[in-house]
């Protein structure tokens, strides 16, 4: 089975292949270009999707049971094969904007964090509940929709500077409208919100399942519902501001958000709950033991 690196490698080739359309070339060589672009994304998004259903292969077998058990770079493949799939999408629906110089980067950057953390599968004793796997996919989606908010968002300020200074015309880059723009990063930070609500939700729900309370003054409780209240704040923010013409709001919210985000994915993470140590649990930001500081 591929490793991580097989696709790492391949995500760069189709970002240097992006590059490439920045070069004059002749109209047959643009369209050679981006059939070789299209073959390379589809290798590295299958070679993706063949290690992750691999991860959950050698997952169930290790429990020998119907559970799962995550760790983080599990999370963090699964967040970049969403983030992968979006760029899929963008770019078989806008092959004539340069999107992928803006979302591989960031792609490429999860794929490097995640192959960072050691991808050990948690044991049998922590293996991933029903309302677990819910709450980490949710978590995941919302941390996706946010590095794609953020992606849209600096094409929107780049693309407002270049209407302002009358330099949109000028040059090769071609980036989509400002209402595009403007629409896309709403609906990613709207979905965002929603997923991370929802999360928020599943974890408290998967906190009464297993220990028939919730901890509401525990550091990952406080982290994820602060998250939630932002994205939901941001949300209303950019939706007054955008019907009163002023969509650049909707790029400074979507950039604040993502770095809120990262901040609260770092504090998660590099507290003993998240660290490695403790059997590289899932993403779990609703979720402490007392008895040994791990989640799940």
């Amino acid at each position: 089975m591929p490793n991580a690196t097989c696709f790492l490698v391949a995500y760069a080739l189709v970002l240097c292949l992006e590059m490439g359309r920045w070069a004059g070339m002749s109209p047959r060589g643009k369209s050679w270009l981006m059939k070789l672009l299209v073959a390379t994304t589809a290798i590295g998004l299958m070679t993706h999707t063949l290690y992750l259903l691999d991860r959950v292969f050698l997952s169930a077998v290790s429990n020998q049971s119907w559970q799962l058990a995550f760790s983080w770079h599990d999370w963090g493949i699964l967040c970049a094969w969403a983030l992968a799939i979006a760029y899929v999408w963008l770019l078989l629906r806008r092959s004539e904007s340069w999107i992928g110089l803006f979302v591989l980067p960031m792609l490429l950057a999860i794929i490097g964090g995640s192959i960072s953390i050691p991808s050990k599968p948690m044991n049998h004793a922590s293996s991933a509940s029903l309302w677990r796997i819910v709450h980490g996919i949710s978590m995941t989606l919302g941390t996706m929709l946010v590095s794609l908010g953020f992606a849209m968002a600096i094409m929107y300020l780049i693309q407002e500077w270049r209407l302002k200074t009358k330099r949109a015309n000028q040059g090769v880059l071609r980036l989509p409208s400002l209402e595009y723009l403007q629409t896309l990063g709403s609906y990613c930070l709207l979905c965002s919100a929603g997923s991370i609500g929802f999360g928020v939700v599943s974890g408290v729900i998967m906190n009464l399942v297993q220990d028939g309370q919730v901890n509401w003054t525990d550091r990952g409780i406080l982290f994820s519902g602060g998250l939630f209240l932002w994205l939901a704040i941001a949300t209303a923010i950019q939706r007054y501001f955008a019907k009163r013409g002023r969509g650049h709001f909707t790029a400074w919210m979507n950039i604040l958000s993502f770095v809120i985000v990262i901040i609260a994915l770092y504090l998660v993470v590099s507290a003993p709950h998240g660290k490695s140590d403790s059997n590289s649990r899932a993403p779990d930001l609703l979720k402490t033991r007392p008895n040994n500081g791990g989640v799940g």
